[in-house]
């Protein structure tokens, strides 16, 4: 709680608790914990172009260059990043580059040959030093054959290296398309690759890569939709083009360049099927479809067509709504004004933005890349916006962009940090492009919020259903909803807020049965202490859910003393009885016995509190001295027993 306590000036009493219901409070840098959504980061790092570098590990593309020479990556390329968002290495299909953009010791001839997906990582499951990289050589009878090869990449010693390298995966004729996504354990991999010619043309094969390593038996063939074949040099060009799966694993779409054919499937990321091709053939004919990507919501599908210099087309932009009729129900987004850039590779980043490599017709670089700013609306609504990212001075776009596992960028809408009652639950948008003051409702019956990144307080436990609706330009988009389960913080109880200890003596402190402990001031993060000394100690607790609580007990040394006399009849109520007195809750298994002069015991007592009166026998003792015997013992701890104490005086009752 001392977070929540530092930021609020919240008040505890033993029980209960005093909270806000609302803060509207901005936002704040709140790190997630283990129990929080941390989005994957394996896609934060794109290397391509001209020695370009696009870094999405603060959400947002930061345009860097790759290195200090030129480096050229014109087509298909991949890139990886660790869990942490570290580069870990890229390639061209060919070789294999390192973060520090220099090439891998024999990392080079590996044959990832073409205009197409000629690469892509997968970190091994269960693995963290671990990488396979595939790679995709286009083929064309009697010149490329080399089909579709793995290599391996393994840490030793701190250092990377390619433990093996160019293993077949896939011999016979190919298509340059290469695409994976988790399964639904989200731990293991399905790798989609797509066969090429008369024979194989229109054949899906899926492989699994799981904790027991890649199965080089395909899992499944499956044979749907338009066949991929050449007859003629003009359309050797069917062999290029992109293949995705959607970010949640449903979807397949992938294109046919010179036939001008998109299609799009039914993907089971459960048992790797493929199904219910919705195919463009014979509907409407795109000239050199090439680039090809799903929203964030996996609702909607874009493509890029790059027709080939010369050919009269300009490149273009379009919109597909993947629910009923898709090829009926198209935007185009943008028409090139003229035949001097082609629009390349589509990319969905980390923040929610579809990015669109640019090239210029005559070979050379652009220094701009467009962007659909919002590909989860409709139509034009989705701001595709021309040119809108500069890598301006640093480097420049060609027409690949990295190749990736597609789950890699299946991160949530919104998401939240915190899900503990009467803490600070922190919303956070993906996107916050084109968004405008938005309306969240966050489930419980209270307060709604028009703030980009949202706070709230549950007050309660309990699951909610949270939702945002986007507005911008007086339009409200259709709401996102999700399901947050708030959890009640942990129960941890100390005690009286003052426990009397002894002179001598210790005590075992207890928190309770919880995951991790923070103990002021010793710093100690056992469930128990032993203390001694007099002070105020805390204890800070973790449950689980990752939720903190906490509470705090004073020691004090008690101080113990007798009354040397008493009137029963006193109007002075602690002269009126004989008792002990001071801090008496530190005398365990106490007992006292109160004797007259001829040895006659008057007055015995098991409670400390509990004094004698002056009577015995049922009338009123005599006037005189007595004698007391008192007997008790101290607390105890892990490193010291109990210590038994007995003590003896006199007290004169008075009358």
């Amino acid at each position: 709680m001392s977070l929540l306590k530092t930021a609020l000036h919240f008040s505890f009493t033993r029980g209960m608790v005093i909270i806000l219901s609302l803060l509207q409070i901005g936002t704040f840098a709140q790190q997630p914990t283990k129990c929080d959504y941390v989005r994957p980061h394996e896609a934060d790092n794109w290397a391509f172009g001209n020695s370009a570098l696009l870094d999405f590990n603060q959400g947002f593309p930061e345009a860097k260059r790759l290195g200090t020479g030129n480096l050229d990556i014109p087509y298909g390329c991949a890139a990886i990043s660790d869990e942490e968002g570290n580069l870990l290495f890229f390639s061209d299909g060919i070789k294999i580059y390192t973060n520090g953009y220099y090439m891998m010791s024999n990392g080079d001839e590996l044959g990832g040959i073409g205009p197409g997906q000629t690469s892509l990582f997968i970190p091994a499951p269960g693995n963290k030093d671990k990488v396979y990289l595939f790679t995709v050589q286009m083929f064309i009878k009697d010149y490329y054959f080399a089909g579709i090869k793995y290599s391996v990449i393994e840490k030793n010693n701190g250092l990377w290296n390619i433990t093996d390298k160019n293993h077949v995966l896939y011999n016979k004729p190919n298509a340059q398309k290469i695409t994976a996504v988790k399964q639904k354990n989200q731990i293991d991999y399905w790798i989609i690759i797509h066969g090429y010619g008369a024979e194989d043309g229109n054949k899906f094969y899926v492989y699994q890569l799981t904790e027991d390593g890649l199965d080089l038996t395909p899992y499944k063939e499956v044979n749907i939709g338009s066949i991929h074949n050449s007859s003629s040099f003009e359309d050797i060009n069917n062999n290029g083009g992109y293949m995705k799966v959607s970010p949640d694993g449903s979807k397949l779409a992938l294109v046919i360049p010179y036939d001008g054919i998109i299609e799009v499937f039914d993907f089971d990321n459960e048992t790797g099927n493929i199904s219910a091709v919705k195919s463009s053939k014979n509907l409407v004919s795109f000239i050199m479809p090439n680039g090809i990507e799903f929203s964030p919501d996996n609702k909607k599908l874009y493509l890029s067509t790059g027709p080939l210099p010369g050919e009269g087309e300009v490149s273009k932009i379009y919109q597909f709504l993947l629910e009923g009729d898709v090829f009926s129900n198209y935007t185009t987004l943008f028409d090139y004004t003229d035949a001097t850039e082609l629009a390349g590779a589509m990319q969905l980043g980390a923040d929610g933005r579809i990015y669109i490599a640019t090239a210029l017709a005559n070979g050379n670089p652009s220094q701009k890349i467009s962007v659909i700013n919002n590909p989860n609306r409709e139509g034009m609504d989705c701001n595709f916006e021309l040119n809108s990212l500069s890598l301006f001075p640093v480097s420049g776009s060609l027409k690949g962009l990295p190749n990736f596992v597609t789950s890699f960028l299946d991160i949530p809408h919104f998401s939240w940090v915190n899900h503990c009652a009467t803490e600070i639950t922190y919303f956070n948008l993906r996107n916050e492009t084109n968004v405008g003051a938005p309306t969240w409702d966050f489930g419980d019956g209270g307060a709604t919020s028009n703030a980009l990144q949202s706070n709230y307080i549950y007050t309660q436990p309990g699951n909610y259903t949270v939702s945002v609706t986007e507005n911008y330009n007086g339009i409200s988009y259709p709401s996102f909803e999700r399901n947050i389960t708030i959890h009640p913080l942990p129960p941890v109880e100390l005690g009286d807020p003052v426990l009397y200890i002894l002179p001598g003596s210790s005590v075992t402190l207890d928190a309770g049965e919880f995951d991790e402990y923070l103990w002021e001031p010793d710093g100690s993060t056992e469930r128990y202490i032993d203390v001694s000394e007099e002070g105020i100690y805390k204890v800070t607790v973790t449950d689980t859910n990752c939720c903190l609580n906490e509470d705090q007990i004073e020691i004090k040394l008690a101080k113990i003393y007798f009354p040397t006399a008493f009137k029963p009849t006193s109007s002075v109520i602690e002269n009126a009885t004989f008792k002990c007195l001071g801090d008496i809750t530190a005398m365990l298994n106490f007992n006292m016995k109160i004797f007259n002069r001829w040895g006659q015991m008057v007055f015995s007592s098991d409670d400390p509190d509990k004094g004698w009166d002056g009577t015995f026998s049922g009338g009123d003792a005599e006037a005189g001295v007595y004698v007391w015997v008192i007997n008790y013992s101290s607390t105890e701890s892990r490193y010291q027993t109990a210590q038994s104490s007995s003590q003896r005086g006199t007290v004169t009752l008075l009358r």
